[in-house]
């Protein structure tokens, strides 16, 4: 009798952990679930969600990178980073890097609340052990909330009236800083920065790569590999997707963050292309490390009665995306590694055909001339139900004869034919990559900005005599709006003989960022410094650049300057 009632007890005590385990996901809940998606979580309800996860579960660590700035409105929050890993890591260099390392952005864009509603469930279904196969196979790294102010307020920009996905270059914001901290910190061989669209047909809509300057074979595993598996797994749930595409009028640069008056715009013909080539986005300007990087946008209509649907679109794209990083985690991460130990190789060596790509448009393709896509259309009466058999006029329909129709009733699905269909993107103007640059020590602020990049940066420790390379401006056309580079400006390269200064700064190329350095640097760059107002670099008419470029041999009299850690 007692060896009975002994191993009756040790079954049941088994038979309720067991219980407790695989129901943890129900346990649990995400902030928007446990009101019934009748709000959007915020900043306390995630952070006392993350002290649950992370107190649940030893593989959860969760790490502040920075903080938003104080407003009347709305007082300075924590950013956090949520690091998801089998071994339970909590820097860097206890990562293990046999497995791929996916680094995860939610709502950059305040607004687009769904991001960050779907980031949260696949937070916790990493930690309750729902996805643990996942888990094993890949390392991730999580910022579930980056715009907290954005969030509260239900807007897209943040606590400065800055556009986060418009700030990746200069780096204003304290938000998009933490995210390059992050990234650099770690170097993660894969990023999707998860954002929300309109009310597209396409549930899901996710885009690789687009700069020229990032190696094509990324973007081809990412479209051969990747999207290719996502869209079999979204077919089989009947999710409609597609690679994201984006609207933009003729002639302008979308995705510079430029606010176009209406005046500015009208009569200009609309075109549709892949995601932007530019480099303040979140995509390119991690992508630029050669990584394997994108964006995913959730077609959204930003309302609390759709946040569950759109919530689960997007945590599907996620789920998916993750499982096809871990089905070819060995292939990434020789593609990845391989690709940056050949670019800092190839960085320390001068040569006239190590070409950096500093303008690029995007151009149709003779192959590809029009593009066929399904969208939604209003229509005065409303949509019941969809017939699953062909009818004739005067036929009975009952119940049984109709399928639900998926979409919004007062919406109809047509076909759209793209005649302005521009899917490439050619270079139009590329320069060698120097050694390395030189910079004033007056530039102290483009000199922070690169250590907001995670960009080393050096100091010459006494004047020297040097043969630099400069560049004469010949023609000069200055924007008319902040954020684009100048209308038109010609220069002419010139080797120059002079003195430079003890206490100027040199950007050595031999590092992380040898694909950026130039981009932002160089004067004629669509990418650069110099289409920013604030840095004051838009040069006169037979000016010399600000910045030299160095390409030659002679040992250089330098010091790290401020290479403390962060």
């Amino acid at each position: 009798m007692k060896s009975k009632i002994s191993k009756t007890a040790v079954l049941l005590a088994f038979s309720l952990f067991f219980s407790f385990f695989i129901s943890g996901a129900e346990i649990v809940k995400a902030p928007a679930e446990e009101i019934g998606y009748s709000q959007y979580s915020q900043y306390e309800e995630i952070t006392a969600f993350l002290s649950r996860v992370s107190h649940l579960s030893e593989k959860v660590k969760v790490q502040i990178i920075g903080r938003t700035k104080d407003t009347e409105a709305y007082a300075s929050r924590d950013l956090y980073l949520c690091i998801i890993t089998e071994e339970g890591a909590d820097s860097p260099l206890k990562l293990n890097r046999k497995k791929p390392t996916f680094l995860l952005v939610a709502s950059q864009h305040g607004r687009e609340q769904s991001a960050k509603e779907a980031t949260l469930l696949f937070i916790r279904d990493l930690a309750t052990g729902k996805l643990e196969s996942l888990m094993k196979r890949i390392n991730f790294l999580i910022i579930p909330q980056a715009n907290p102010y954005g969030n509260f307020f239900d807007q897209r920009r943040n606590e400065q009236d800055l556009d986060l996905n418009r700030d990746h270059v200069k780096l204003e914001a304290p938000e998009v800083e933490a995210i390059h901290h992050v990234f650099r910190a770690w170097m993660p061989e894969v990023t999707m920065d998860v954002h929300e669209k309109g009310d597209d047909f396409y549930r899901v809509s996710i885009g690789c790569v687009s700069n020229a300057n990032i190696h094509q074979s990324l973007q081809e595993f990412s479209r051969s590999k990747i999207l290719t598996e996502v869209w079999k797994k979204l077919e089989k749930k009947r999710i409609t997707h597609q690679e994201y595409l984006i609207t933009q009028h003729m002639g302008i640069d979308s995705s510079a963050g430029v606010r176009y008056p209406e005046e500015y715009l009208k009569g200009r013909e609309e075109m549709k292309r892949y995601s932007t080539t530019d480099l303040n986005d979140g995509r390119n300007s991690l992508g630029i490390y050669e990584t394997l990087s994108f964006i995913q946008e959730g077609a959204s209509r930003h309302d609390l009665k759709t946040l569950r649907k759109r919530t689960n679109y997007q945590y599907d794209g996620i789920r998916y995306f993750a499982e096809s990083v871990a089905a070819h985690g060995e292939e990434i991460i020789s593609l990845v590694n391989g690709l940056r130990k050949k670019l800092l190789a190839e960085a320390k060596v001068f040569s006239e055909d190590d070409l950096v790509h500093l303008r690029m448009e995007y151009a149709r393709d003779e192959k590809e001339p029009e593009l066929t896509i399904q969208k939604f259309e209003p229509i005065d009466a409303s949509i019941e139900g969809v017939l699953k058999v062909d009818k004739k006029a005067g036929d009975i329909i009952t119940r049984d004869d109709m399928a639900t129709y998926r979409y919004p009733s007062e919406q109809e699905v047509v076909k759209e034919v793209v005649t302005n269909w521009f899917p490439n993107v050619e270079p139009t103007l590329s320069v060698p990559r120097p050694l390395g640059y030189i910079i004033p020590a007056k530039y102290h602020d483009i000199v922070e900005t690169l250590f907001g990049h995670d960009i080393k940066v050096e100091m010459f420790t006494k004047d020297i005599h040097l043969e630099i390379e400069s560049y004469q401006t010949k023609g000069i056309v200055p924007a008319i709006y902040d954020y684009l580079p100048p209308q038109k400006i010609e220069v002419e390269k010139k080797k120059l003989q002079t003195i430079i200064k003890r206490g100027d700064f040199y950007v050595s190329c031999a590092q992380w960022g040898a694909k950026l350095i130039p981009c932002l640097l160089e004067p004629q760059s669509q990418y650069g410094f110099i289409r920013y107002w604030k840095f004051k670099l838009v040069p006169e008419a037979g000016d010399i650049f600000a910045f030299y470029r160095f390409v030659g041999k002679k040992a250089l009299p330098l010091i790290p300057y401020k290479n403390w850690q962060r």
